[in-house]
């Protein structure tokens, strides 16, 4: 991993805020990598602005970072970007949105009550028609019942609210830095027609098509650093300036 040699990698989580869902990532990266994961508080219910705040605060000042944001915390890392209150050095999209990806199936959710179904136990056949593949169900729910431990279901349902509100498109346009497209191509929360934002908005999108559920860099560690390697190398110059 030459290029992720000696760089500052910002890890930014998804719906859970935990941070915990990246250590099937960490064990890949070089020993020299300097890393931070961003990590949203459990104990208080943040709005959008509140938790891009919460972010910003997180990530050290001085050598631009290479921002990773996964799910949820994508339209927090390019609000923070487009807007200048992080320099980063580039921009890697995964499995994520710029607005409510399915704002009819979201309103549903919440109706039904089925926000309540995300935490520790969640039964395996909600967890089946999320993941899809019995051997990652098998590989992946230890880790989901980790990382959703302490993460109060009024935490989880406040921010499903959120997703279903947020629209940062205006920010796409402003992105400053090179940015990557992570895609997974067997994600079942995330529609495909979400990219279409991203393509429309920002010049030179490098898009990687993994295969992978929605949890592409819990599934697949190894691929989406190697992509994202890829992509850097590519961007190296214009990262420079």
């Amino acid at each position: 991993m030459k290029w992720l040699s000696n760089q500052h990698l910002v890890f930014m989580p998804g719906l859970d805020g935990t941070g915990l869902s990246f250590e099937p990532v960490l064990p890949h990266l070089p020993t020299d990598t300097k890393i931070t994961i961003v990590r949203y508080p459990t104990n208080k219910l943040l709005t959008f602005d509140e938790t891009v705040e919460c972010a910003v605060q997180q990530i050290p000042t001085g050598k631009h970072p290479i921002v990773i944001a996964e799910s949820f915390s994508g339209p927090i890392a390019i609000q923070m970007i487009g807007s200048g209150r992080v320099k980063a050095k580039a921009l890697i999209l995964c499995a994520t949105f710029a607005k409510s990806p399915r704002p009819f199936l979201w309103r549903l959710m919440h109706f039904l009550r089925l926000p309540l179904l995300i935490r520790p136990n969640m039964p395996k056949r909600f967890f089946k028609i999320v993941i899809g593949d019995d051997k990652l169900i098998a590989d992946l729910l230890p880790l989901w019942k980790k990382v959703h431990a302490d993460v109060p279901a009024r935490v989880m349902d406040h921010r499903l609210k959120m997703i279903n509100q947020v629209d940062v498109t205006k920010w796409l346009k402003k992105l400053p830095v090179p940015c990557c497209y992570l895609q997974a191509t067997d994600d079942r929360i995330i529609p495909s027609s979400c990219l279409a934002d991203f393509e429309n908005c920002i010049p030179n999108l490098e898009i990687k098509r993994i295969k992978a559920p929605h949890f592409i860099l819990q599934a697949q560690p190894q691929a989406c650093l190697n992509a994202i390697e890829d992509f850097i190398s590519l961007k190296n110059p214009l990262m420079q300036k």
